[in-house]
């Protein structure tokens, strides 16, 4: 088939790749950006360095720039995964068949630009789903959804491989949904929360909570890109990792920082110790 791929993170665009060459598919055109004027970086030119070389990239500010360009390479399907702008509905139309977004959340429930609070949240497992692009952002039919378990103490190295392993299986499974002719879950009209990108407030963590709700609540902020911080000594400092190394409840009061090493320290959390390194 032929493939338009619309990624803006280069972790999201391998995944992408991969894919489509795993299917043996044709790999027209991928579509990238700089981001929202709130949210700039350079992540594109690391999409742009994994394409062939053979295939187009194209950087726009907004997808109905390229609408033009996607409808004259009659895609049979387009194929987008974490993308900061609404897909415009002449991109969504170009697609003979298929437009659809993979989604590393539970839907509605975690519709929005940060799926990353069903893991600040705690939740057991995960889910990664893949709909049809429509109007507005995450609500079209879902066609496919891969639930995984969360780790007892995530990082992001961890949610990250759970969305690679995912991803490609869960994108074939509702391509295979569509070709059959199958219909997909509408999902509900009216009124869903949007989930927003989390505040400093959230990255403002304490001690006096479990071991899994301080690797939850890191992991979470650290992949949304928000600073973490916990109190050492009576000082907040900037956390730069984070792990468990006794997930046992111990005497100790939380908050209480048994030993230090340079940036690094082991402090007592409500039901064992973490050791964190900070700036």
């Amino acid at each position: 088939m032929r493939t338009v791929l619309i990624t803006w993170r280069p972790f999201m665009a391998r995944i992408l790749l991969e894919w489509v060459a795993s299917r043996g598919d044709e790999l027209v055109l991928l579509e990238t950006t700089q981001g929202r004027p709130t949210i700039r970086g350079d992540m594109w030119k690391s999409v742009l360095d994994q394409l062939p070389f053979e295939v187009p990239g194209v950087v726009a500010r907004h997808t109905v720039e390229v609408a033009p360009l996607v409808e004259s390479l009659e895609p049979d399907l387009v194929v987008s995964f974490s993308y900061p702008h609404l897909i415009d509905a002449r991109t969504v139309g170009a697609a003979r068949v298929a437009a659809l977004n993979v989604h590393p959340g539970r839907l509605p429930e975690y519709r929005g630009p940060n799926p990353m609070w069903a893991i600040y949240r705690g939740e057991p497992e995960i889910d990664i789903s893949v709909h049809r692009l429509a109007t507005e952002y995450d609500t079209g039919e879902v066609l496919a959804v891969t639930t995984v378990p969360l780790d007892a103490a995530p990082t992001p190295e961890h949610v990250f491989g759970l969305w690679e392993s995912a991803a490609g299986p869960t994108l074939d499974a509702a391509v295979d949904r569509v070709l059959s002719g199958e219909g997909g879950w509408a999902q509900p009209e009216g009124d869903v929360d949007v989930l927003p990108l989390f505040t400093a407030a959230e990255g403002e963590l304490d001690w006096d909570v479990a071991t899994r709700t301080l690797m939850c609540r890191w992991t979470a902020c650290a992949m949304g890109g928000t600073p973490v911080t916990v109190p050492i000594d009576g000082v907040r400092r900037t956390v730069r990792g984070l792990r468990v190394v006794v997930d046992a409840a111990t005497s100790d009061k939380p908050g209480t920082v048994l030993s230090s090493l340079g940036s690094d320290h082991i402090v007592a959390a409500s039901d064992g110790l973490m050791l964190v390194e900070v700036d």
